[in-house]
């Protein structure tokens, strides 16, 4: 097996679990927390300091623009914190898809490895009810759904604002992944056992 599967998910939507799932199954490593800490050895940034900020930069480099207390130094070394820490973990990224097949989540992983590695790129949505009913039950963020359904659409934004800053492109777009899944009709397993069925074929391929 040579194919890198990438997988892009809306917050709550079980994508990680998904990707987890697939990895196990097809006997492949899973990568999503392991790039943090890679690229904090890229970066000499702390783990905590990436895990809190990354996606997030461009969030609060926008709202300096509308906020008289930040000075144009400021905003510059926001913007450069944000660069260093996508580009530390582009290369992780990278690192990563070196060594070969493998399953990555997140982090513009799709954009990082097209055109240099045979990718199989994947989307995983929900219906708004389950990420509500998952924010609470599994991530355990709140007990209150209005709060998780706030956070949901916060998570997005940023994953979404991320997105098209470095890519150019609309994140959870149909036409910019292979696949993409609703996990709701679905089922998260089910998920990963169509995903597992196309890796296969897909990886036959030249």
């Amino acid at each position: 097996m040579k194919t890198i599967v990438t997988i892009s998910r809306q917050y709550g939507s079980g994508g990680r679990f998904i990707g987890r799932l697939l990895a196990d199954e097809l006997g492949i490593p899973f990568y999503d927390k392991e790039i943090i800490a890679q690229a904090s050895e890229n970066s000499g940034f702390a783990q905590e300091f990436i895990k809190e900020n990354e996606q997030k930069m461009r969030g609060i480099s926008s709202f300096a623009f509308t906020t008289s207390m930040w000075t144009p130094n400021l905003i510059n070394n926001f913007e450069n914190i944000e660069s260093r820490i996508y580009s530390s973990e582009a290369e992780a990224i990278e690192q990563f898809a070196k060594q070969g097949a493998c399953v990555i989540v997140g982090r513009c992983a799709d954009y990082v490895l097209k055109d240099k590695y045979k990718c199989l790129d994947v989307f995983i949505h929900a219906d708004m009810k389950d990420r509500v009913e998952r924010v609470i039950n599994i991530y355990r963020r709140t007990d209150d759904p209005k709060k998780a359904e706030r956070l949901i659409k916060e998570n997005d934004r940023m994953r979404a604002r991320h997105y098209r800053y470095y890519t150019d492109s609309e994140w959870g777009a149909s036409d910019n992944y292979h696949i993409t899944l609703n996990s709701t009709v679905i089922g998260v397993e089910n998920c990963a056992k169509i995903l597992k069925e196309a890796y296969l074929q897909y990886d036959k391929e030249e």
